[in-house]
């Protein structure tokens, strides 16, 4: 563990406010409290790929999250009220459950950390730029030439999210018209 970046001030800010918006969500009876709180988890993850130099990741992850909880909130409106049927047995069962395949993929989340990497993929990106796809920028190329397929279902993902929430939002203006 010694080849690892030392934590930034921002990092464990950030780990801190995933950790309590994490407790808040378990330990809140309101689902509306529950969909903010766990909109906040989305939000942090969003903050940690900006930490990590992912900030197109991180866009993609802040609009879905945004339409997610738009569309939650909406639901929530037509939902009846919480019932709680959980017992203390299944509560303490799936929590068990959960700490261990959590601490299953943290363990694997760092052993991967521990694996060498090599450079091949990014110099035949930095050599075959130009000469394959005629574009300067490296970044550009990799997103419309070489990985274009992924970015245009992104895009696709992104407009089925925004087309959901319109027609939520429509279907609830029309219900409110009639009323």
């Amino acid at each position: 563990m010694g080849n690892l970046v030392p934590v930034s001030f921002y990092e464990v800010t950030t780990v801190c406010i995933l950790i309590g918006a994490i407790v808040l969500t378990i330990r809140t009876s309101s689902r509306l409290t529950a969909v903010v709180a766990t909109s906040v988890v989305g939000y942090a993850i969003c903050l940690i790929f900006v930490f990590y130099s992912a900030p197109d990741l991180a866009m993609t992850q802040f609009t879905i999250d945004t339409l997610t909880v738009v569309l939650f909130v909406l639901v929530l409106f037509k939902l009846p009220s919480f019932l709680n049927l959980a017992n203390r047995r299944t509560i303490i069962r799936d929590a068990i459950v959960a700490i261990i395949f959590g601490s299953m993929l943290s363990m694997v989340a760092l052993r991967v950390l521990h694996e060498p990497t090599t450079t091949n993929i990014s110099k035949f990106y930095g050599d075959y730029a130009y000469v394959l796809a005629k574009g300067k920028n490296v970044v550009n190329v990799l997103l419309v030439d070489f990985r274009g397929f992924d970015t245009m279902f992104e895009i696709v993902v992104l407009s089925i999210a925004a087309l959901g929430v319109y027609s939520l939002l429509k279907l609830r203006l029309k219900s409110s018209d009639k009323e």
